[in-house]
Order: structure tokens, then C-alpha cells, then sequence
């Protein structure tokens, strides 16, 4: 007897949140363990957080439903673009404030546009279509609270610990979205005639 798995056909929905992961809990596992909780290390955690979620956005950027729009390429163009102006902030001049200034710079629009993702998929019936929509309100949703918490705190120590557990969170949530997501696999039995 042998069980062969069908062929994928090209990206399906549950691979977005799958390659959404990966970024997340590279950056948010190790955080705990750095003893330097200072403004570069928080600002060099934001920058690979973001290049790594921009990559993932751009990837996965097809496996959205029809009728969400762009949204995975605008966030990922965002990412990108904050994850730049974070390594510039780290080099120039790595400050607490600069931190919370350039997650909340990036957290506050990239929320939104994913709750706008949310919202033109409200009317969507199939099961595993809701389950992913219903993931990018609760992410939409906890992305703009980071960024409002990081535009009002200053200490470094709060906002890379912080900046850490969003990553956790987010990474977990993601992962196990995208196996919530995911299609069973179907098996073809062959039996030889012995």
C-alpha cells in the first residue's frame, strides 16, 4: 500500500499566514534571551521583523482571495520601507523614542490596511476564506494597538520586550492559522495483487 500526496496547484490562502510566521518567531523567540534590552537592539529586531514580513508579504502576495485587493503588496511595500528607515535609525541615532516612533510609524497604517483586507471579505461564505479573514482582524487589529502603545512609551527596555511578545504572538497566531487553513491531504491507495 502506498499513500502518494496530490500536487499543489501554485499558492493556496493558509500560505500566507504560513510564510507570515517564519519572521515573526525568528525575531520574537531570541528577544527574551538578549540581555541588552537597548533602543539599537529594539530598532535591529524591528528592521529584520519587517524585511522579513515584507518578503513574506510580497511571496504570498497571489494566495489572498479575489476581491481583498493589494493589501499583502502595499504591507509588504510598507514593511520594506520601515525596515530601511529602522536600520538607518539604528546606525544614525538609536533612541527609545525613535523606536516607538518607527514601529508606530509602521504598525498604525500596516493594521489598517490589512483590517481594509478584512473588511471587502466580509461577505465571503466558505469556510476556511472566513477563518483567514477573521485571523487578519484579530492581526489588523493587534498591529494598530502596538502601534498606538509605541507612540506613547519611552523605555527601552518596555518597548523591546514588547516589541519581542508581538513577535511571539503574532508569529504563533500565524502558524496556527495557516494549519487551521489548510486543505487535508488526500491519499490515492494502490494495492498490488500478490
Amino acid at each position: 500500500m502506498t499513500a502518494t500526496p496530490t500536487a499543489s496547484q501554485g499558492l493556496q490562502h493558509w500560505h500566507l499566514p504560513a510564510l507570515r510566521a517564519v519572521p515573526a518567531l525568528v525575531v520574537g523567540l531570541p528577544l527574551p534571551f538578549i540581555q541588552l534590552h537597548a533602543p539599537v537592539v529594539g530598532l535591529i529586531a524591528l528592521a529584520v521583523l519587517l524585511a522579513g514580513t515584507g518578503v513574506a508579504m510580497w511571496l504570498g502576495r497571489r494566495s489572498v482571495p479575489d476581491g481583498t485587493g493589494r493589501w499583502p503588496a502595499v504591507v509588504a511595500v510598507w514593511s520594506a520601507f520601515v525596515a530601511l528607515v529602522a536600520v538607518v535609525l539604528a546606525i544614525v541615532a538609536p533612541t527609545a523614542t525613535l523606536l516607538g516612533l518607527a514601529v508606530a510609524l509602521w504598525a498604525i497604517p500596516a493594521g489598517l490596511v490589512e483590517l481594509q483586507g478584512w473588511a471587502r471579505m466580509r461577505s465571503v461564505a466558505e469556510p476556511r476564506t472566513v477563518q483567514l479573514r477573521r485571523d487578519w482582524l484579530a492581526v489588523g487589529g493587534f498591529t494598530v494597538l502596538l502601534g498606538l502603545v509605541f507612540a506613547f512609551l519611552r523605555d527601552p527596555v518596555t518597548l523591546v520586550g514588547l516589541l519581542g511578545a508581538y513577535a511571539v504572538i503574532v508569529g504563533v497566531f500565524h502558524a496556527v492559522a495557516a494549519l487551521s487553513a489548510r486543505p487535508a491531504r488526500t491519499t490515492t491507495t494502490q494495492r498490488s495483487d500478490a
